[in-house]
């Protein structure tokens, strides 16, 4: 196990450096301080290792975004405004793409492979419906097809944005940001059920 985290590492820095497409399985190896062959052991492929590090990728943002919610809906009651709970799940989104930099590589790099964007495609469903309840309690609404379509939009987008404000020089990236949750309060409005 030891080995296999090892490997991740080393190919996720490299990620961090390197173009995608550059990524050699010899240099994973050397950073790794494994032979070849024993890196072939774990992972057969580029291909391979790159999914291992975006499922690990996903699996920290959906706990992520769990924790944020649970907290969120503690924080308020349960009854948190629109304002708030854009403002809690984006900032926590902008905050782990900070401070994860190889969350952005991992996904650059998935984007080359037509089975890491299936994988990605996947996940934003998974995420949308695991957002539709509170969802459906923030904006008082019973329409849960109404609202998985909004939850698939707003969370496909919230990675592109993010990753875009992150990719900006400041003070553009805190404006990519202040301008996306805009656009998200604007559609959870208008998925909202008149009182």
């Amino acid at each position: 196990m030891r080995r296999r985290e090892a490997i991740l590492v080393a190919a996720q820095d490299l990620l961090v450096t390197e173009n995608p497409e550059d990524l050699a399985m010899r240099e994973v190896a050397r950073r790794a301080e494994i032979s070849i062959g024993s890196l072939y052991q774990y992972f057969p492929s580029k291909p391979a290792i790159l999914r291992a590090l975006v499922l690990r990728n996903l699996d920290k943002v959906g706990a992520l975004l769990r924790t944020e919610v649970h907290a969120l809906l503690e924080d308020h009651g349960g009854r948190p405004t629109i304002a708030q709970a854009v403002d809690r799940i984006i900032d926590a989104y902008v905050s782990h793409y900070r401070s994860h930099p190889e969350a952005i590589a991992v996904w650059a790099g998935a984007q080359a492979d037509l089975e890491l964007r299936r994988l990605d495609v996947i996940d934003t469903r998974a995420t949308a419906d695991f957002m539709v309840a509170p969802m459906m309690i923030l904006l008082s609404s019973s329409d849960r097809d109404k609202i998985l379509s909004a939850a698939l939009l707003i969370t496909e987008l919230a990675g592109h944005a993010i990753r875009l404000a992150i990719a900006l020089e400041p003070p553009l990236t805190d404006r990519i940001v202040a301008q996306f949750k805009t656009m998200v309060i604007a559609v959870l409005e208008a998925n909202r059920e008149p009182n």
